[in-house]
């Protein structure tokens, strides 16, 4: 009896379950078109939005430069259907307000200064038709930017590099950076012209070096940059390495000239010039490339050492001994 009881109970089970899973299915497709008929209505509303967008000022008049701008960025409000804002705000991420300024100001104008306001209506009833925007626009604050031109300047600097390196085992840099170009221009206004004396790059930091690099690296502008700026922007530093290996050679003493009218003996009459050398120039170096010169120091009875030419690719030169016992002779 108990089996077919249990029996009787499965079918029902199965059908009240079937009928819990419809109806949650029904209720999900309907709170999901409800919710979409909602969201168009709304979206077919009308909205006042407000967006902050920036400003690009471009192409200043010739022989000028912008060195003050009243703001950065306007508050655009715009009153358009839900569904346009939405797209606007959400997925087209508005572009900045270009203003161009190239006929603002006369070339014949050679005042130092000019301060003036420029309107930004028109500019802005452009740039919102440009978005699909034609009528929608209800308010720009501010309406006019403020701005100050000044009298362009130019001179030549040096490019300084600052630079950060390290190099893998056996390699070094065997010659200074090379920069290209070593000069650039400097434009701005003539306070901050005349003040420039050299321009210093962007720090180049590059690590376990094995092989010569050769890397664009910018210019630092520094504090005054809204006065001034630098043609071209970026040089090209190259720096020459070499994989080095260590040196020594025997070198004869050479007196300095204090002992010119005096025969002097040292001993030894030789030392050992040590060194780093690139292993492309190694079978280059000899001895008549080094002197090594012996002056006296007056503290003690010994003539001190000291390498006084080398060739310019050898690096971290050291010589032995360092001083020498030396005879007097009559």
């Amino acid at each position: 009896m108990k089996a077919d009881g249990v029996n009787r109970e499965k079918p029902l089970r199965k059908m009240v379950t079937a009928r819990l899973r419809y109806q949650l299915f029904v209720f999900i497709v309907c709170f999901i078109v409800s919710l979409t008929l909602w969201i168009l209505i709304k979206l077919s509303n009308e909205y006042t939005i407000s967006f902050k967008i920036p400003l690009s000022i471009i192409k200043p008049p010739v022989g000028r430069i912008v060195t003050n701008v009243s703001d950065s960025a306007i508050q655009l409000s715009l009153k358009a259907q839900g569904y346009k804002l939405v797209v606007l705000r959400y997925f087209e991420n508005p572009k900045p307000i270009v203003v161009d300024l190239s006929n603002t100001v006369s070339s014949k104008n050679h005042v130092e200064e000019i301060s003036f306001n420029h309107s930004l209506i028109p500019i802005v009833r452009k740039y919102s038709a440009a978005l699909g925007f034609t009528n929608e626009v209800r308010s720009i604050h501010p309406e006019q930017i403020n701005l100050r031109l000044s009298k362009l300047y130019h001179k030549s600097i040096p490019v300084k590099v600052f630079s950060d390196l390290s190099f893998a085992p056996q390699y070094l840099q065997f010659e200074p950076l090379l920069i290209n170009p070593t000069l650039v221009m400097v434009f701005g206004t003539k306070d901050v012209v005349d003040s420039i004396k050299t321009v210093s790059t962007s720090t180049l930091r590059l690590r376990n070096i094995d092989v010569s690099e050769t890397r664009l690296v910018g210019l630092m502008v520094g504090k005054s940059y809204r006065k001034m700026y630098y043609v071209p922007s970026h040089v090209l530093i190259t720096i020459p390495v070499q994989k080095f290996t260590e040196a020594s050679i025997d070198v004869p003493i050479s007196l300095n000239a204090q002992f010119e009218n005096q025969k002097i003996s040292t001993y030894p009459d030789k030392a050992v010039v040590s060194c780093i050398v690139p292993m492309k120039d190694y079978t280059k170096l000899e001895s008549r490339m080094f002197t090594v010169t012996a002056s006296s120091t007056g503290k003690d009875n010994m003539l001190h050492l000291n390498v006084t030419a080398s060739p310019s690719f050898v690096k971290n030169i050291k010589v032995t001994p360092d001083k020498v016992e030396y005879l007097v002779l009559r």
